[in-house]
Parts: structure tokens; sequence; C-alpha cells
């Protein structure tokens, strides 16, 4: 059963990765074909109004999540489904899934009292932070997660041989992989998390940023049609990623894929505005990657 395990997951590997190469190859060609900057030539900007919220609205949320899940983390604990634990131990299962509960709750609630307080200013807010799928988008946001995932992976692989890759996940999946089990986890770490973390940082930290990086450009457009704005700037993208990476520390040698996974994230916002492109490949990567470790526990305890 190993055996026939591996054999599929590898074949599944290498076809992934073939599909990449051909996805990449044809870009580049494209690319270097083409008369237009190699950004719009991948994937036009999505001509749209300024960003108007600041890294203020980020930082806002940012401590709400904190605070909230600080806060369902006390009341869990209280009812004894969070038990001490001394640092460097592994995690009991049920103080893992209460914990990662109390965190899915906080963050909703920050995204909620976050968009709340953002549509207090402005009533389109859920327009203007592009909280939306349009048609085409889960097709685009599948072809982006081939482009994208293959590659983080083989950067994953790389330097887990330096440093060892540590996820409480997968580490108490590992002890416990029933069905129960993984579906609490496969909503908290391939659903909310990713919806979490693409509001933080993709719409509120970088929206923010590349309002700020492209105020003082000229665009003549503008004056004359506010919602014609394109983000012309690029070191946004760096931050916020760089941000992404340093808040996964703590996982092994993990903050080096997702430095690169959240550049291929951040194109997608810049370019199409959207959330709804980047969420999916978010979605994408911490679904396969949760399902495959999940069958592979499986069938070793067969």
């Amino acid at each position: 059963m190993e055996t026939q395990f591996a054999a599929m997951l590898g074949a599944g590997v290498i076809a992934g990765f073939l599909a990449a190469m051909v996805l990449w190859t044809n870009a580049i060609r494209r690319c270097v074909g083409s008369q237009h900057p190699w950004a719009e030539t991948l994937l036009p900007a999505v001509p749209r109004e300024r960003p108007y919220w600041s890294p203020f609205d980020f930082l806002m949320a940012f401590g709400l999540s904190l605070v909230f899940t600080v806060l369902m983390q006390r009341v869990f604990a209280s009812l004894g489904w969070i038990s001490p634990f001394q640092a460097g131990e592994s995690l009991p299962l049920k103080t893992l899934v209460s914990s990662l509960t109390a965190q899915a709750i906080g963050g909703i609630v920050a995204i909620l009292a976050t968009f709340g307080w953002l549509r207090l200013i402005r009533p389109d807010a859920a327009r203007q932070l592009g909280l939306r799928f349009e048609s085409g988008d889960v097709a685009l946001g599948l072809r982006a997660s081939l482009m994208l995932i293959p590659p983080v992976l083989l950067i994953s692989t790389a330097v887990a041989y330096l440093v060892p890759y540590h996820h409480p996940v997968l580490e108490s999946l590992e002890k416990s992989p029933s069905l129960g089990v993984f579906a609490i986890l496969f909503v908290g770490t391939a659903i909310v998390a990713p919806l979490v973390e693409e509001f933080l940082f993709r719409v509120l930290l970088q929206g923010s940023l590349q309002s700020l990086a492209d105020r003082g450009e000229a665009n003549p457009y503008l004056d004359a049609a506010p919602d014609c704005w394109k983000p012309r700037s690029y070191w946004p993208i760096f931050v916020t990623s760089a941000f992404f990476a340093l808040m996964h520390l703590g996982q092994g040698a993990a903050p080096v894929p997702l430095f690169f996974l959240s550049l291929g994230l951040g194109f997608l916002y810049r370019q199409s505005g959207r959330i709804s492109l980047p969420l999916i490949v978010h979605v994408v990567l911490n679904g396969f990657t949760l399902c495959v470790q999940f069958v592979r526990f499986w069938v070793e305890r067969l």
C-alpha cells in the first residue's frame, strides 16, 4: 500500500511539475515576443480606484486578531479545552484543535470588524477592497496554482535539507490521522487561515502600501476618471512578502518558500485588484499539503 501510494504521489508530482514547466515556457515566450511590459503580458492590470485604506487599518486588524485570539484561548482554557504545556513540547491534540479554533474565530472577528470600519468610510468597501469573484477567476486561480505551487514545493524541499520543517498541525495529524481531526484541521488551515491571511496581508497591507507608493506619481487619467488607477510600483509586494514570511517563523525553513509564494500571490492581487486569485492559490496549496500528509499518515497506519 505504501509503495502504491508513493508511486501515485510521485506520478502526481511529476505531472504537476511538467504542467508548470509548460505554463512557464508559454508565459516566457509571450513576454519575450510582446511589446508590452512583462507584467501586462502575463496578467493585464485591472483599472480601479486607488485604495483608500492605510497601513493603520492593517495594524488595527492585526491587533484585533491577536486580541480576539487571546480572549478565545482564555475562554477555551477556562472550559478545560486548552491545557498548559511546556515550550518546545508537542501539543496535545485537544489543545491544538482548540488553539486553531481560537485563532480562526479571532481572525474572522477581526476582519469582520475591520471591514465594518472600512464600510463606514465607504459604503462600497467590498468592491473597493476587491472582495469579489468574477467569471473565470476559478480557472485563472487554478492555472496560477499550477505555475506557483510546484516551484514553491521545490524550494521548500531544498531548504528542508538545511532546516527541518515543523508544523504543529501536521505533527498532530500524524498522531491521529482520523477523518474528524482532518476535517477540523482542513477548515482551519485550508479555508479560514488563507482567507484571514489574504485579507490582512494582500488586501490591507499590500493595498495600502501600493497606494502610498504611487501617491506621488503623476497620473493624468485619475483627475478625469478616478477608477482608472493602476498600480505602478513593485516594492509593496516585496515588503508584504517579507512580513508574511516573518509571520511563519518557528516553522523551520517555511518562511523561505513562503516568501516566494507571497511574491506570486502579491502579483496576482496587484494586477487583478481582487482577493479571489491569491485566495484560490493559497487554499489549493494548504489543502493539497494537508490532504497529501493525511493520506500518507493514514497509509502508514494500515
